[in-house]
C-alpha cells in the first residue's frame, strides 16, 4: 500500500479512523498537527476513508511522532510498522519520540524506542480552590521559556495556540479541541507557578479541560485530581534509541496533548 501526505481535504478521514478506533474526534488537532508537521496515510484498499495514519513534528533537532492509527479490519498486514517507519524517515536525524498506548508499545519497542517516562491525561471540569492564577500574555513573553525548557526553538507551534497565561517563570495554553479545553504545553520553574497558570486557563474555560501531567510530578498530579480531574490511561513515553531530550526536563509540566 502507497503511504502518501495527507492535505487539509484529507482531515476529517483522520477524524472519522480515529472515531473507528474509539478516539475522540479531534478535527482541530488535526488541522493543528497538519499546520505544523506532516500527516501521513494509506488509503483504504476498499475505497472507505483511510486504512492508517501517523505524524510527524520536528523542531530543529527533535521529533515527535503521533497519531499512529490503523483501521481496524487492515490490522496484521504491516501497516503500523510501515507508517510508523515512513515518520521516522521523514523525522531525520534528531531525538525521536512519541506516547504510546499499550496496545502500541510493543511495536515501537520491536523498533528501538525505550522507555523515558510518561504523563497521565486527567479531565474534568475544573473545581477552583481560590489560589494565584494567571494573566493572559503574549508568546514573545513565553518563547524564551519555552525554549529552556525543551531545547529547541518552538514558535510556530506556540503561535497556533493562541494566547498563553503567564506568571513569572512559567506559562500554559488553553485550545479548544472540540471537547474539551487542552490546557497545555504547562511549562514552570516550579509547581506552585505550575498551577497559577493551570488556574489561569480553567478560569478561562467554558467547558470541560484536559491536563496531561508528567510521571516526574505526583503532588502536582494529585491537586489536579483534587480539583476534580479524573485520570486516564497512563500514556508512557519512548525516545528512539533512549537518546536524551533536550532542555530543561523539570520545567517541562505537561506537553501540549501527547502528540508533541
Amino acid at each position: 500500500m502507497d503511504i502518501r501526505i495527507l492535505g487539509a481535504a484529507d482531515l476529517p478521514a483522520c477524524s472519522d479512523l480515529a472515531e473507528s478506533r474509539s478516539w475522540p474526534r479531534e478535527p482541530a488537532k488535526w488541522a493543528l498537527l497538519h499546520d505544523v508537521g506532516r500527516v501521513f496515510g494509506v488509503d483504504a484498499p476498499d475505497g472507505d476513508g483511510l486504512a492508517a495514519t501517523a505524524v510527524v513534528v520536528v523542531f530543529g533537532s527533535v521529533a515527535s511522532i503521533s497519531m499512529v492509527l490503523v483501521a481496524s479490519r487492515y490490522e496484521r498486514r504491516g501497516l503500523g510498522r510501515a507508517i510508523t517507519a515512513q515518520a521516522l524517515a521523514a523525522a531525520g536525524d534528531g531525538v525521536t519520540f512519541l506516547h504510546a498506548s499499550t496496545y502500541g508499545r510493543p511495536l515501537y519497542e520491536s523498533m528501538g524506542f525505550v522507555l523515558d517516562g510518561g504523563c497521565q491525561g486527567h479531565v474534568g471540569t475544573f473545581a477552583d480552590d481560590g489560589g494565584p492564577g494567571a494573566a493572559p500574555g503574549t508568546v514573545s513573553d513565553v518563547v524564551p521559556l519555552d525554549r529552556a525548557a525543551q531545547g529547541v526553538d518552538r514558535r510556530p507551534l506556540l503561535e497556533r495556540l493562541g494566547t498563553p497565561f503567564v506568571v513569572e517563570g512559567g506559562f500554559a495554553f488553553g485550545v479548544d479541541i472540540g471537547h474539551v479545553t487542552v490546557i497545555g504545553p504547562v511549562v514552570a520553574e516550579t509547581e506552585e507557578g505550575a498551577k497559577a497558570v493551570i488556574r489561569g486557563v480553567a478560569r478561562s474555560a467554558s467547558g470541560p479541560v484536559r491536563v496531561d501531567p508528567d510521571f516526574r510530578f505526583p503532588a502536582l498530579t494529585a491537586w489536579v485530581r483534587e480539583r476534580g480531574l479524573v485520570p486516564g490511561v497512563p500514556a508512557p513515553r519512548l525516545v528512539l534509541g533512549g537518546r536524551a531530550l533536550p532542555g530543561e526536563a523539570s520545567m517541562r509540566i505537561a506537553p501540549f496533548t501527547r502528540a508533541v
